[in-house]
């Protein structure tokens, strides 16, 4: 995995990207473009990267991310082992569209002010609510059909029922600076592949800042600028997003979760889950049977 710069995908005749995907698996590199990006997950799961914000996503869940702030959205890895027996697992909508798509007098317009503060804190990484999400799902199913004006028109709809809501939540912790260099952002990558390849084993700190061409010291002081946390915290999360997806599945006991991880005692695992979930890994699948329940009741 390295960096992507990714060039405009659009077609010339449109004024912004809207397309449905179904693939087995989702393919691309931690990258960045000029465009916000809305992804609306109709059907997959994995793990999240979102400037210097980690987590976990499922079907359902719509987010908007603003415009060269890097990201990358990568399925779990038996989506990757059984490529050829799933060849529809992942089904999404993404939406690209520039900031002054509508050019820039739009932008000064007083009924576009929530608009612009939607696009603001777009650059922290944005994931909406389900009660959002539900009310954008038929707008988002329509758009990607839609020709003419009413592909703006259906776009506008969206987002102004986004601006309004307020309703949800930041991916990237306060201060988060998108402003990387091209070279900065291709460190990043390099670190943040190694981390995603290898969470599960014993990883040292001098490996990981000779993958950076960093001292140790310099390189966890680079590390907490970039992302505004440790490098252990941030590794804490990988491995905490990891457990949560094994717990949801159910096969394991907790303490193979906690060694699967990549933690070495029980104690640390229910120390960090709970730091960072706030709550036990038991609350947790206690708190997802109930919501499953609810939602096939």
């Amino acid at each position: 995995m390295k960096l992507t710069y990714k060039q405009s995908d659009r077609r010339p005749e449109n004024s912004f990207l809207a397309r449905q995907d179904t693939m087995p698996c989702i393919e691309q590199d931690w990258h960045f473009h000029p465009e916000i990006e809305l992804i609306y997950f109709l059907k997959s799961t994995g793990t999240r990267y979102v400037g210097n914000s980690v987590g976990n996503f499922e079907a359902g869940e719509l987010y908007l991310i603003g415009g060269n702030v890097p990201h990358l959205f990568r399925n779990h890895r038996e989506y990757y082992d059984n490529v050829d027996e799933q060849n529809e697992a992942v089904d999404l909508i993404v939406v690209k569209f520039e900031r002054d798509f509508l050019g820039e007098v739009f932008k000064e317009l007083p009924e576009a002010k929530r608009l612009e503060t939607l696009f603001d804190n777009a650059n922290r990484g944005l994931k909406f609510s389900k009660a959002a999400t539900y009310l954008v799902h038929t707008h988002m199913m329509g758009l990607v059909w839609s020709k003419g004006l009413s592909r703006i028109v259906g776009l506008l709809k969206i987002l102004d029922i986004l601006s309004i809501s307020e309703n949800y939540g930041f991916l990237c912790s306060n201060g988060f600076d998108n402003s990387y260099k091209k070279n900065e952002k291709e460190r990043m990558a390099r670190i943040i592949s190694y981390l995603n390849e290898n969470f599960e084993n014993k990883i040292e700190l001098e490996t990981v800042a000779g993958i950076a061409h960093m001292a140790p010291n310099a390189f966890c002081r680079y590390f907490k600028k970039r992302t505004q946390k440790s490098f252990i915290q941030y590794l804490n999360e990988i491995r905490i997003g990891n457990a949560c997806k094994l717990l949801i599945e159910g096969d394991l006991q907790i303490t193979n979760v906690c060694y699967q991880s990549g933690f070495n005692t029980l104690t640390n695992f229910n120390r960090q889950f709970k730091s960072i979930m706030n709550m036990t890994p038991t609350e947790y699948m206690d708190q997802y049977q109930v919501k499953m329940e609810l939602e096939t009741a």
